[in-house]
């Protein structure tokens, strides 16, 4: 299988092309591949599907399209196990030649080395074979919002680069006359491009044709003065006087060639430049692996801004936490561009974070730069103003680029920015410098794992990376791919070749040794953490030591005051200041998350700066927090069935919207809470937790989290000898149970669930388990005894007054009702339950009831009202993110259609409710996908298509023990 984006999306399959009929897939499938073998957030494939104002299901529908993407790649081979499903979004796996991208940088890259080493035939023919992989302009067909059209667009940028080393590679191997051609043509498409202009009027002068070489100067600089008011650049200036001058420099080299990298060259190629200037750049890494989308942003800036006639100098001002590889970049990224700017290269540590000095003074600093240019000693001002403006002057009229490293904030770095507009200045921070007027600012974010395996494997220089590829990506996970993590982990596997990698994974797992673990000579990760921590106010400190204890992925404001007992508004403002300096990571607005050694750094810190009573107020407090407002958030769900008192839900939530929204978002959070408190003794809070996300987690199919949640509120029950908590576990475990079809252990649990109600004398427990064991015999096919079980529950919910039951087993009797086949008694009793369901608000129920309602209806061929009962629950299923009630209804939907005449319809219905189904794991749904999918085929006249959904619906009804598997053989002959 095949993906190409360099050009209209295409998938291919042996050869012959799958199309994607839906934009809203394209969209996925494009925003996957333009990320290949990286996890893409769910929040960002949001926001590239549907722009900055998504609808209210986005992820839901998200979830759909995925679904509906891995059936179309499972019709084409092996292509459904290529997209993966990660913690917080989705990724597609391809090798190099599954998708045109990575084999046309693949062929770039090498066309590229081949040019640095002066092989121009074998580059050219490298760099025009990636240029045919185009077919067009990129993604053609697919509409991305947000920044997607700049994605499109940066590749677009790639290309036309490209194309400028391909034709440097042909001048360099003397095939003149086909580069004047092209260039000809390409300077009329890119009448600004001015590095064009300079291949041309080389290729030109080499040629022999030098008058056409100064027209082609002169027709520049009439363009550019006509549509921008600018002279050409210096780079332009410079080789118009060396043309006519003669210079032999424009004779071609022997050497190897310069390339210019991904975009372009503002000089000529070929020409030695020769100069005496300063240049205290460090040696670039040998090793240094990635940053490509970096690079290729910082070069096209530097290009936009010399195409526009911009008369300021550039800067590109790299910020991230400690460790992630700033320096490495900005050095790289120098030498990289240390022929544009022959004047001088120069680099100044400002010791922001230093373990022995203080940050430089902008004064101490404009002294040091002064020197390295030349001025003496007695000619440096002892006024700071009069420095920066000396050092400014110095620079007028040169090239020179500067590196002002390891920056502590705006102000330090303003006196020394060069005013000359020929310069460039690269600026290194662990703080986001957003008082540098004028500065394109790069984020430095952890290395991909493709990257982060490759640096890897350049440190050890072994094969025992590639011997042990999963223990390579445990070990990069533990080193939270952070270069510097990384850097340290491959040295001690280098300096000891007895080791295996997965030795060294054993050895990080104890997240008490990790931070010890990484240490390598006079380098360890938590030396640079701590340089970060001493900058720090004791505010930010001690709210830094506190998020460290938070046992969930990422935090908000609100919960981050509740850790810290601060005001919202300053801990909101510490969050930020944190943020600034990279000590934290911002996932999407108002969500704070560590990178996993900085959390493990904070964890110590809280360990030995804070005792243990200041950190068990911290975590009861947080604690409270999120059991509180899981109780208000889940009571607006469910508002009568609060097992535990809680605040006003109008206090915390605008609505059931707002509420759901946030139980999506803190989901994570509010587990790993409950498994932290049951770890630590906190039984209060999980027992709490437990039993109000129980109807939440069903309703979104969060079974495995569920089983988990439910078996340690069971466990702490039993420990503290709590026999009504654990009826309680008990219950909810055979709730989830009856959700994954295990009918049996459904029954098992909520019959010992049973027994401790009547043992404590729990009315509402007893009739509670009744209702449930009454539910999982109704699905189990066992209708008489169900009948008999949900008709107790009832009664003692009749004597208790407790409408919710009455509610759950009126649903259920109508539902058994209904699947004996007496549809009117069940129309009754599913009315009843709505009638109740008003009453009490418990739209779960009703949405349920709605769909079971609508079956009746359609099984007694009244199909106006089944359609309309089954639309009201979808609606109100889709609302409350009730999967459950969703799949049915979609299901129902397609049943009415096939009644009614309309097979088209139904098979939309059928695939939308088994791709949710499928998602869930569903079995029970999925079987009624299956079924209703070769009703529709068989009245299509699609005879084998019918055949293998009864099939896959026979299989599914026999494996669960249902009756339908029953009904279903007389449907065809297996």
């Amino acid at each position: 299988m095949e993906f190409r984006v360099l050009g209209p999306l295409e998938i291919c399959s042996a050869g012959t092309a799958v199309p994607v009929r839906s934009g809203a897939q394209r969209a996925l499938l494009a925003a996957l591949l333009l990320s290949a073998n990286q996890v893409v957030a769910v929040d960002r494939l949001v926001e590239l599907i549907w722009g900055p104002a998504p609808p209210t299901s986005a992820e839901a529908n998200l979830r759909t399209h995925v679904s509906a993407l891995r059936r179309l790649l499972r019709g084409s081979g092996d292509g459904a196990a290529r997209l993966v499903t990660r913690p917080g979004g989705y990724l597609i796996e391809v090798q190099p030649g599954d998708l045109d991208l990575l084999a046309f940088d693949a062929l770039v890259r090498d066309g590229r080395r081949a040019l640095r080493e002066g092989q121009p035939g074998t580059a050219a023919r490298r760099l025009s074979a990636a240029l045919g992989m185009w077919r067009g302009r990129p993604l053609e067909n697919v509409v991305l919002h947000g920044d997607g059209d700049a994605e499109a667009a940066r590749l677009a940028e790639v290309r036309l680069g490209v194309v400028e080393d391909r034709l440097r590679a042909m001048l360099a191997d003397g095939d003149l006359a086909d580069v004047v051609g092209e260039l000809s043509g390409l300077v009329v498409d890119h009448p600004l491009r001015e590095s064009l202009w300079a291949l041309l009027m080389l290729a030109l002068q080499r040629s022999g044709r030098q008058a056409d070489a100064l027209a082609a100067y002169e027709r520049v600089r009439h363009v550019l003065a006509e549509e921008l008011g600018a002279d050409p650049g210096p780079e332009l200036r410079r080789l118009h006087h060396q043309i006519l001058t003669g210079d032999p420099a424009l004779t071609p080299s022997a050497g190897p060639t310069s390339s210019a990298g991904s975009t372009s060259s503002p000089g000529p190629p070929d020409v030695a430049y020769s100069s005496a200037a300063r240049c205290d750049l460090p040696g670039d890494l040998s090793d240094f692996t990635g940053r490509r989308r970096e690079l290729d942003r910082a070069l096209a800036h530097l290009e936009a801004a010399r195409a526009s006639g911009a008369t300021a100098m550039v800067i590109s001002a790299i910020d991230g936490m400690g460790g992630v590889g700033k320096t490495a970049l900005a050095v790289h990224l120098a030498h990289h561009l240390a022929e544009r700017y022959p004047d001088g290269q120069m680099l100044i540590d400002l010791r922001a974070h230093h373990q022995a000095k203080a940050p430089l003074s902008p004064s101490d600093a404009l002294e040091k730069l002064l020197r390295a240019a030349g001025v003496r000693g007695e000619q440096i001002p002892p006024d700071e103003t009069d420095r920066a403006a000396l050092w400014r002057a110095t620079l007028t009229a040169t090239r020179t680029l500067v590196v002002l490293d390891n920056a502590a904030d705006s102000a330090q770095v303003r006196p020394l920015l060069p005013g000359a507009p020929d310069c460039l200045t690269l600026i290194t921070s662990r703080r986001r410098l957003g008082g540098v007027d004028g500065a394109q600012h790069l984020s430095l974010d952890v290395l991909p794992h493709a990257d982060a395996t490759t640096l890897l494997e350049q440190i050890v220089d072994d094969a025992r990376p590639a011997r042990e590829p999963d223990a390579v990506t445990e070990l990069l996970a533990l080193c939270g791919h952070l270069p510097l993590a990384i850097r340290i982990a491959g040295s001690r596997l280098r300096n000891r070749s007895t080791w295996t990698v997965a030795h060294l994974v054993e050895r990080l797992r104890d997240t008490r040794r990790r931070l010890t673990e990484l240490r390598a000579e006079d380098r360890e990760v938590t030396a640079v953490f701590a340089l970060s921590y001493q900058c720090l106010t004791p505010p930010q400190q001690r709210l830094f030591r506190l998020l460290g204890l938070h046992p969930g992925p990422d935090i908000d404001a609100h919960a981050a005051a509740a850790l810290t007992g601060w005001p919202l508004t300053v801990t909101e403002a510490l969050l930020e200041d944190l943020l600034d300096v990279n000590l934290l990571q911002q996932v999407r607005q108002g969500r704070y998350r560590f990178h996993d050694l900085l959390r493990a750094y904070a964890a110590h810190l809280a360990g030995t700066q804070d005792d243990t009573a200041e950190r068990g107020a911290a975590l009861t407090r947080l604690f409270d927090h999120y059991r509180d407002m899981t109780a208000v958030a889940t009571a607006l769900l469910s508002p009568a069935e609060r097992r535990h008192d809680s605040a006003d839900p109008d206090s915390s939530f605008t609505g059931p919207d707002h509420a759901l929204a946030w139980l999506d978002t803190e989901r994570s959070n509010l587990l790993a809470v409950a498994a932290h408190a049951a770890a630590h003794g906190r039984p209060g809070h999980v027992r709490d937790l437990s039993a109000d996300l129980a109807r939440y987690l069903n309703s979104r199919a969060g079974h495995t989290e569920a089983l988990a949640l439910h078996t340690a509120a069971w466990a702490a029950a039993w420990r503290h000898n709590d026999p009504v908590s654990a009826g309680h576990a008990l219950y909810d475990l055979g709730r989830v149970y009856f959700f994954m079809a295990c009918y049996e252990k459904a029954v098992e649990h909520l019959e010992l669930a049973l027994d401790i109600a009547r043992h404590i004398g729990d009315r509402i427990g007893q009739s509670r388990a009744l209702t449930g064991i009454g539910y999982a015999l109704w699905r189990h096919g066992r209708h008489d005894e169900a009948l008999t079980y949900l008709g107790r529950a009832s009664d003692i919910a009749e004597r208790l007054d407790d409408r919710i039951v009455l509610g759950y087993t009126e649903c259920a009797l109508g539902g058994v009702h209904g699947d004996a086949g007496r549809h009117a008694e069940a129309a009754r009793h599913l009315e009843r339950a709505l009638a109740i369901t008003d009453e009490t608000g418990d739209q779960i129920t009703r949405s349920n009831a709605l769909g079971l309602l609508g079956r009746a209806c359609e099984r007694l061929g009244h199909h106006a009202e089944a359609l309309h009962h089954y639309q009201r629950a979808l609606t109100m299923s889709e609302t409350i993110g009730e999967r459950g009630a969703q799949i049915s209804a979609l299901n129902g939907l397609g049943e009415t259609a096939t009644a009614t005449g309309s097979p088209a319809d139904a098979l939309a219905h059928h695939h939308d409710a088994l791709a949710i189904a499928t998602e869930i794991n569903d079995r029970h749904e999925q079987a009624r996908a299956h079924h209703g999918l070769g009703d529709a085929y068989h009245q299509l006249n699609h005879p084998q298509e019918a055949q293998a959904h009864w099939q896959l619906a026979l299989t599914l009804y026999t494996n669960r023990g249902a009756p339908e598997s029953e009904k279903i053989r007389h449907h065809f002959t297996p």
